[in-house]
């Protein structure tokens, strides 16, 4: 193997510029989304999606009523 050779295949494991400049790019979000707030993820949920932050939300209202009744009846049984 001569040096022609080592250069070649060292470059392909260099990334080029634009292909940098997109790896940063998605470096960046990630660390922007993993120091997001929950508060921040739901209203930015109801600013783009406000029908599926309904759901979300009318879901977990009807789960809380319906499992509160048993989980009460439950914990007298065990008791």
């Amino acid at each position: 193997m001569n040096d022609t050779e080592i250069m070649k295949l060292w470059s392909a494991l260099e990334p080029t510029s634009r292909r940098r400049a997109r790896i940063e790019t998605r470096v960046f979000e990630w660390l922007e989304a993993s120091e997001t707030s929950i508060a921040g993820e739901w209203l930015r949920l109801l600013k783009v999606e406000p029908l599926r932050a309904l759901a979300y939300v009318s879901l977990g209202a009807v789960a809380l009523l319906l499992l509160t009744p048993v989980g009460l009846i439950a914990g007298l049984l065990l008791t």
